[in-house]
């Protein structure tokens, strides 16, 4: 029997709950400074972690123009979320390679860390 996996959005176009948790705990990963927003390198940060690559500049004006920022011009949770709606509406399975690339599976339950965060190898302890 093929597995179903769960929508990423409802009827509406509204992101699932379950979807929209997994994208709040990938924004509150990057929010290293926990003030809410990503600043540029957070969003750097969270950009090569899941595309190989910052934003260009296209992105990056996009993101400005359209998405909910913050009084510094930070992407804010609601901002990231719009991004994601907005992504998904149009190319789901994108949004799909995001999650997994972050840990999620197919039922959106978080199973593993980032790649990069499984490959490394423990550091020595100190003697």
């Amino acid at each position: 029997m093929p597995q179903i996996t769960p929508n990423l959005t409802e009827d509406d176009g509204a992101l699932t709950r379950a979807c929209e948790d997994a994208l709040i705990a990938i924004f509150e990963r990057y929010d290293v400074d926990k003030d809410g927003a990503l600043s540029n390198a957070e969003l750097d940060a969270f950009a090569k972690d899941t595309n190989g690559d910052v934003f260009d500049e296209d992105a990056r004006a996009e993101i400005t123009e359209f998405l909910d920022l913050d009084f510094k011009g930070d992407l804010t949770l609601k901002g990231f979320l719009q991004m994601y709606n907005l992504q998904t509406s149009s190319e789901p399975e994108e949004t799909w390679k995001d999650l997994q690339k972050h840990g999620y599976d197919t039922n959106l339950k978080l199973v593993a860390s980032r790649s990069e965060d499984r490959d490394e190898k423990p550091k020595p302890k100190a003697k």
